[in-house]
């Protein structure tokens, strides 16, 4: 096999015994399989704490990690719990919610018997990151406040940090507890990022562009985004109209001033990147293209047909990055209809870039080489079968043409074009690897909610069943 196929499968979609993948045994498995299989890279989706719709794009916190990750079977080994049942053994979707209501319980009964005991690790996990007494009391005020967004909060708390640094004594419980499922989090994330490394398989994590407007970033930062005296957003983020969509893609995400926030070299931006950056061997910059230019559509609007496309910081961005964190390994996602100045941003930072077979493989003035990583689809796309089945028929007749085969073998030769093409890396979701319908698509962009994220393997019997790529 080639020295440089990978796998993207979120963590998330990882077989389990509570009911989402997590960083517990079956993660070790398989990083063990890859091993075997000599495949080189897995990559994942973000692990932040999930958003709207359970979209991993759209964060409370960009540094916090999901606590549904964390192994409760690693935190009973611990000897922080004595019980532990089943929850929703083998199945086959992530219900977000009930799954959050599981772990919290028991990571709460963990927490109780962890504060009886040593607490210094935790002392210093507070000590070494700051940020986590700000995102744990963000969190326990959202709680108090029925969920409803930051900005509908009393004046004191939208206004608490600045005036004042700790939280009060009657929530500090509160605090701790979220405190404490951090810091769990980040150390099995970490036992598991070395454990990758040491089977010489590298992490391909991910981070989103933009940040939610319900999050951390944007309560303690008011001023480095677009917003109103009332704490409205007078701008959003999102997509124009375009072949795929008459009324564009409407985000709803937070536009960054960026004039404000080159008076401190973009440190908000240059933080958050270089942090996780460190989490992961390789860290993909989803939504690249806006380091370039932006599509900005007025607060209020309903879609995104009216709106205009901004200048981003581009290189003077990333000469702050690169100052404070020169050893950075950045992937930029590049897809969509780019302006040139996008692609020659790209090529001047020397980074590479993503080639989907889907968007290009009937474009002969498109193709790949050895600074791109290949995908057959990303986790936005329709699975390869699934995208596939609904081709038209000249599409058809030109990739049976293209790839020299028969109707009956079309699978195997796409698959095994895609393994040859030139590449830096070549990533395979798992979902293709199986050949699986679009019932295993894990999002469809412009849509919320069900089936999207959704997505996870019963168990790791299908695995015997690979048989791409061939050698």
């Amino acid at each position: 096999m080639k020295k440089n196929i990978g796998i993207l499968l979120p963590v998330s979609s990882l077989p389990a015994r509570h009911g989402i993948g997590d960083f517990g045994k079956n993660a070790y498995y398989f990083i063990d399989w890859l091993k075997k299989h000599h495949y080189r890279y897995w990559q994942v989706l973000p692990l932040n704490p999930i958003g709207p719709g359970d979209s991993p794009y759209m964060s409370t916190c960009s540094k916090a990690i999901d606590y549904r990750y964390i192994s409760l079977d690693f935190v009973k080994e611990m000897g922080l719990l004595d019980e532990l049942p089943s929850y929703r053994h083998h199945a086959i979707e992530v219900n977000y919610w009930r799954v959050g209501l599981f772990k919290r319980k028991y990571l709460y009964k963990a927490y109780l018997k962890y504060m009886s005991g040593n607490t210094d690790a935790l002392k210093k996990f507070k000590t070494r990151n700051p940020w986590v007494m700000q995102y744990a009391t963000f969190e326990v005020f959202k709680e108090m406040n029925g969920g409803r967004p930051w900005n509908e909060w009393k004046p004191e708390q939208i206004y608490y940090y600045g005036h004042h640094n700790n939280p009060p004594k009657s929530l500090i419980e509160k605090v701790d507890f979220v405190i404490f499922t951090q810091y769990i989090a980040l150390k099995q994330w970490k036992r598991l990022l070395s454990y990758a490394r040491s089977n010489n398989i590298s992490i391909i994590a991910d981070m989103p562009f933009y940040v939610g407007f319900d999050s951390i970033d944007c309560w303690l930062h008011k001023d480095l985004f677009s917003f109103d005296s009332n704490n409205q957003q007078t701008e959003v983020g999102g997509v124009p109209p375009d072949a795929f969509s008459d009324d564009g893609q409407l985000w709803g995400s937070p536009i960054y001033n960026f004039e404000k926030m080159r008076l401190d070299k973009y440190s908000l931006l240059v933080d958050r990147t270089g942090y996780l950056a460190n989490l992961c061997d390789y860290l993909r910059i989803d939504h690249f293209r806006a380091f370039d230019t932006y599509y900005v559509i007025p607060g209020g609007m309903s879609n995104a047909r009216i709106g205009q496309w901004k200048e981003g910081p581009r290189d003077e961005f990333f000469a702050c990055l690169y100052e404070k964190y020169p050893n950075i390994k950045l992937i930029a996602e590049d897809l969509g209809d780019l302006f040139p100045s996008v692609l020659e941003l790209r090529d001047r930072l020397n980074l590479p870039g993503m080639f989907v077979v889907e968007f290009n493989i009937f474009d002969e003035r498109m193709v790949s080489n050895n600074k791109m990583i290949v995908y057959p689809g990303t986790h936005d796309n329709e699975t390869l079968y699934g995208w596939m089945k609904n081709l038209e028929q000249w599409q058809v007749d030109y990739l049976l043409k293209k790839l020299h085969t028969t109707l009956p073998h079309l699978y195997d030769s796409l698959m095994n074009y895609i393994y040859n093409l030139p590449s830096m890396m070549t990533i395979f979701p798992l979902q293709d690897l199986l050949k699986l319908s679009n019932k295993a698509r894990m999002n469809t962009p412009g849509t919320v909610g069900k089936p999207n994220w959704m997505w996870k393997l019963k168990d790791f019997s299908c695995l015997d069943k690979i048989k791409y790529p061939k050698k």
